[in-house]
């Protein structure tokens, strides 16, 4: 637990090394070089199959993992997000939205957040323009109060910097230490992983790099908004979607390696039989079997056969998909989350119940942190731009959009069943005005009493639905007029 500013401290800190240790695992299992994430297990396949003795691969690739994040990233983005402020003000944050691609932040955001368990959104000023963009988190500290993880006193970003001297690049480090109001801006020399000496301001003015930014007047808090997945009471930082679930991924790729292994030994099977069954070459005065391997099996007379291996083939495919239930488990996914066991006749309610488990992380998600976040980081963009707002609406879209065939169904029964007017159900399913159902309640009513033609569209039509509207609208005072006697 990092408890004050002094970077140095870094070197020391057990936390902050494991954290930034697991960061960098959790990459490579995101990225798919599983021969640095998986470097024991690879080595022993290794020493056990060299790859000059077989065509397969040590280890099959199989990236679950980066499978894993992109589905839910899509599940919680793809559907969109509204954000609303005070009403003289949404133009503003729109145009700020879209100078910022703010979608394409939130997904990277959420990257981070399952891949490290930790996202970070950051805002700032680049001449004179809001700017809101992503932080991964593997530099990122947090500086705690007191050792109480209730309580931050700042964040400290370090990035690697290089200069170049005597025609060299030599690698610094750029340290922002923010606090609320203000941010210290530090640069040192780093060699050899460890902090040298820090730049004083004259350099730093060299540099175009001031030493404090002070934005206290308009903004009073941090401009690092960190989220987490979801955790304990006693851990700060979120916990990766990779951690519960990667031996069972590990397990996957070394069971279907080993049986490619097998499959490829054997792709090209011996021939077993006695002499007798052998060519005779009469050049070299052998006896031989052109283009095969043969073993020579007892005495003559020796019924020649292939030696073929028995894969067991549904004791593997019963191995595979129990292991696969598995993961399905841990990370709260159906199969039909990767395009497995679709079906065409699918409907939406069928979908919500298969994606329950996944629709409840997804709800945990938002309602651990990034609602807040996105929150917060709307209302210091908005500040920054000099025109501050209290309020902050965020409204995401459906992650399984609503089945229309069902709504209409639905809305249908109703109106059988007599619980619901035919004109609420057209308001309803068109997303129209009370004036516009009316209407368009009027000329189907008109239809099937046969005044107007169903397939006709000419002038005498238009002159009778103008009609038909000048008589809605007077049905329409006539039934504001009897809900007002019926209430009183």
């Amino acid at each position: 637990m990092f408890t004050s500013f002094d970077i140095k401290n870094i070197s020391t800190d057990s936390d902050t090394i494991e954290r930034f240790s697991d960061y960098l695992y959790y990459r490579n299992l995101y990225d798919g070089d599983f021969n640095s994430a998986f470097s024991s297990t690879v080595m022993k396949i290794r020493r056990r199959y060299p790859l000059d003795n077989t065509t397969a691969q040590s280890l099959i690739n199989i990236n679950l993992f980066w499978a894993l994040t992109d589905f839910f990233k899509g599940f919680i983005t793809n559907q969109g997000i509204n954000v609303n402020v005070d009403e003289p003000f949404q133009e503003i944050w729109e145009k700020i939205a879209d100078d910022n691609n703010f979608i394409s932040v939130i997904k990277e955001v959420y990257i981070d957040n399952s891949r490290f368990g930790n996202g970070i959104f950051k805002v700032g000023l680049l001449e004179d323009e809001v700017k809101i963009f992503s932080i991964c988190p593997d530099c990122w500290i947090p500086v705690f109060c007191r050792g109480n993880l209730n309580e931050i006193e700042g964040h400290i970003l370090i990035y690697p910097l290089y200069l170049s001297q005597n025609g060299k690049d030599v690698e610094y480090k750029k340290v922002e230490k923010h606090h609320r109001g203000f941010v210290e801006n530090e640069v040192w020399s780093y060699q050899s992983g460890s902090f040298g000496r820090k730049l004083d301001d004259v350099e730093l003015e060299m540099l175009g790099i001031n030493a404090i930014d002070d934005f206290s007047e308009i903004w009073d808090d941090f401009l690092v908004f960190p989220t987490k997945n979801s955790t304990e009471s006693d851990v700060y930082f979120g916990q990766s979607d990779y951690k519960n679930c990667k031996s069972i991924v590990e397990e996957i790729m070394l069971t279907i390696s080993q049986n490619s292994k097998i499959i490829n030994r054997h792709a090209n099977p011996k021939l077993a039989g006695s002499e007798q069954n052998l060519e005779h070459d009469p050049v070299t005065n052998e006896r031989r079997f052109p283009d095969s391997d043969f073993l020579k099996v007892g005495s003559d007379g020796v019924k020649p056969e292939y030696i073929t291996a028995d894969l067991q083939a549904d004791a593997i495919d019963k191995h595979v998909n129990t292991l696969l239930q598995f993961f399905y488990i841990l990370t709260k996914t159906p199969p039909q989350a990767y395009g497995i066991d679709l079906s065409g006749t699918m409907s939406g309610e069928s979908l919500r119940k298969i994606f329950i488990a996944a629709l409840a992380k997804v709800d945990d998600i938002k309602q651990v942190s990034f609602n807040s976040t996105i929150k917060n980081v709307v209302k210091c963009a908005m500040a920054f731009n000099l025109t501050p707002v209290s309020n902050v609406q965020v409204a995401w879209g459906e992650p399984i959009p609503a089945d229309y065939s069902e709504q209409v169904e639905v809305e249908n029964s109703r109106v059988t069943a007599g619980t619901q007017s035919k004109l609420t159900t057209i308001m309803t399913l068109d997303k129209v005005s009370k004036e516009d159902a009316m209407v368009e309640l009027a000329r189907i009513e008109a239809e099937k009493a046969g005044k107007i033609p169903a397939d006709e569209d000419n002038e005498e039509n238009s002159a009778e639905s103008e009609a038909l509207e000048v008589e809605n609208d007077e049905n329409i005072d006539n039934l504001d007029e009897n809900a007002e006697n019926i209430k009183n």
